[in-house]
């Protein structure tokens, strides 16, 4: 794979422009520079020039050759479109090839051929090691001094007749041909199905120990296995805490965020783990980069609703097409879109965050300060979004869930606040309306009028016990319906029109009675009012 960045204007939305520059303009000047691999196709058609791997590729993927043996060299390398079998010898004069950057052969061409030349030191005194590690979707035949080493798929003149190989495959180079020396190294390539769309691919070719090389496959898998499982153990742990503990549209949208991260890192370690075949990357590259987008776009969603950030819908409406532009003006190689598309989420979330501390809204700064952190970690190493995602990702992803911790806390303080006022509320409520001097005063008119007009006695001991019972019914609620409170008032005043002998009669129109109020809140004004 290759990078090229062309030059296009990009012109999103300011709000997302001026947020998301510092980050944008990072990742795209890291990988915006020409790689040396890319200047050696004007040197002069003789010239040969050696250099460490590590120097011969672009930034984007010279991580893994830095561990190489300090002592290894690669010549630039030499490309010829046709076919000769004689090519594939080492006394072939190949010096009147087109010179070209390992990351920049010619994609969909027909059969080409590779040459360039590998030595251990200045003098290629010493002895090479017997590994080799090849990467590429073109489908190529593998020679080493003439001799073929192997193949991956079957290289053809058309698409039909080729072949497609497996992206990633290891050789071994026998012992009688590691002594020192230059040894020439010779592709039989094509590529009808490398699958993506840019004009040109390449191959990543590494030479070393096996046991080495075999490390950072493993090393490779290790870390986006590890980050698979903790980005779903996440997201299980979000949606069981939205189903049992909190109905929270945040918790969802974390859970979202996480499972998106997830199945992305799973689609990086599938490459180490299974070998599959190389016209499969760029779909599942695809796929990655739309997951990585998705997941920035439901980071800004959860930050929009954590913080009630004003005509969040407009926003959100609005950072789709933005997403849509960046992705379809971004090169057609996939490491710097998905670059793009996580610098525009980052800087839109940080300038939401943002815009909550200035309004001082609880839980606003480890947000800030998580998302600012990820996005200088993205603009280090802006050359590829999938190497070390997680450690990238985990600041932003840390500040918010402390965000949603905090809120949660203050949210079970003030429920337990609402569950001592709610207590105390009922114990008042209990005092006041078993409290001896209302009995005692009920009783004294009870024992007036029980001879003089039982009937009317009979009614005060309805009334009371209808107000009891609803005492009883309310008195363990936090919240009642207005209508049942409205209900317990009326029986007070019915008891209390006997004790007084006048009337008195509850009026409530234009009311919900649905509403949901605390218990007796009604009925103690009342009282008050009999009261004072």
């Amino acid at each position: 794979m290759r990078i090229v960045v062309r030059a296009r204007s990009f012109s999103p939305l300011l709000l997302v422009a001026i947020v998301a520059a510092p980050t944008f303009a990072a990742a795209t000047t890291a990988v915006g520079a020409t790689p040396a691999a890319t200047r050696e196709l004007q040197m002069s058609p003789g010239a040969r020039q050696w250099k460490h791997p590590v120097a011969a590729y672009p930034l984007s993927v010279r991580r893994w050759f830095e561990a190489l043996p300090a002592e290894l060299q690669y010549s630039e390398v030499r490309f010829r479109r046709g076919d000769d079998p004689n090519w594939s010898q080492p006394a072939w004069d190949d010096s009147a090839w087109q010179a070209a950057g390992f990351w920049d052969l010619p994609a969909r061409s027909g059969v080409d051929w590779v040459r360039f030349r590998v030595r251990m030191g200045p003098e290629g005194r010493g002895t090479l090691p017997a590994g080799i590690m090849i990467s590429s979707v073109r489908a190529y035949e593998l020679f080493w001094d003439g001799m073929q080493l192997g193949h991956s798929g079957v290289p053809g003149d058309t698409a039909a007749a080729e072949v497609a190989g497996h992206l990633d495959k290891s050789f071994s180079i026998p012992a009688g041909l590691l002594g020192p020396g230059e040894h020439v190294v010779a592709l039989r390539t094509s590529s009808h199905r490398c699958g993506f769309p840019a004009p040109g691919s390449g191959f990543r070719f590494l030479v070393d120990a096996p046991a080495l090389l075999q490390g950072k496959v493993l090393r490779e898998a290790f870390v986006p296995t590890l980050a698979a499982g903790a980005l779903f153990m996440m997201a299980l742990a979000s949606l069981i805490m939205w189903l049992l503990a909190a109905r929270r549209g945040t918790v969802l949208l974390l859970g979202g965020v996480c499972i998106t991260g997830a199945i992305m890192q799973a689609l990086q370690a599938v490459r180490w783990f299974f070998a599959y075949p190389a016209d499969w990357h760029y779909p599942v590259l695809s796929a990655m980069t739309t997951l990585v987008g998705l997941q920035g776009l439901l980071m800004v969603a959860l930050v929009i609703v954590q913080f009630e950030v004003p005509h969040r819908r407009l926003l959100l409406g609005l950072l789709v097409p933005v997403l849509a532009l960046v992705s379809w003006l971004s090169p057609a190689r996939m490491n710097l879109e998905g670059v793009r598309l996580l610098a525009v989420t980052i800087g839109v979330a940080l300038a939401c965050a943002a815009w909550a501390v200035w309004r001082r809204r609880r839980g606003a700064w480890p947000v800030v300060l998580g998302v600012a952190t990820s996005g200088l970690l993205l603009a280090f190493e802006a050359e590829d979004y999938r190497a070390s995602f997680f450690m990238k990702f985990l600041p932003a992803l840390l500040g918010i869930i402390a965000s949603l911790a905090l809120q949660l806390h203050d949210e079970r303080r003030q429920a337990r606040a609402a569950q001592l006022a709610a207590a105390r509320l009922e114990t008042e409520l209990l005092k006041k309306d078993l409290q001896p001097h209302f009995l005692l005063n009920t009783l004294a008119v009870l024992t007036e009028i029980v001879e003089q007009d039982p009937r009317s006695a009979v009614k005060l001991i309805d009334d009371l016990a209808d107000e009891f019972r609803s005492v009883a019914r309310v008195s363990a609620e936090k919240l009642i319906p207005l209508g049942q409170e409205l209900e317990l008032c009326r029986a007070h005043l019915r008891v209390m029109s006997v004790r007084t002998g006048r009337t008195w009669h509850l009026e409530a129109t234009g009311v919900d009675e649905t509403e949901p109020v605390p218990p007796a809140v009604f009925l103690t004004l009342i009282e008050n009012g009999f009261v004072h």
